[in-house]
């Protein structure tokens, strides 16, 4: 599976499908404030996201504020985890927050 790097933060200009793993060593955000879908196929780990529709298959961050998160067996955010609404592709899954609750508005 290929994968995607990007050394800094990531400032999204309009909806985005990443095929392969995404390693993103800063945060996700989008421009002027704004809120893009990204669908991963594959993993996805950084540091703050920020973004509308979150599609991945795991996911690891330390701050995620999306809207929908469609995602297939692992989602963790170490800080802070909020979402409007969640979905886990496979019966045995993880979503996990490790220093705060996660935080389904809606």
């Amino acid at each position: 599976m290929s994968r995607r790097l990007i050394e800094g933060h990531w400032i999204m200009e309009k909806d985005e499908i990443v095929e392969g793993n995404l390693i993103v060593k800063g945060n996700i955000t989008g421009e002027n404030g704004r809120r893009f879908h990204l669908t991963v196929i594959g993993d996805l780990n950084c540091g703050d996201l920020t973004c509308g529709d979150l599609n991945c298959w795991d996911l690891n961050c330390w701050d995620l504020n999306c809207g929908d998160l469609n995602f297939y067996a692992v989602a963790i955010a170490y800080n802070s985890f909020k979402c409007k609404s969640w979905k886990a592709r496979r019966d045995n899954y993880v979503i996990k927050c490790l220093d705060s609750e996660i935080e389904v508005k809606g």
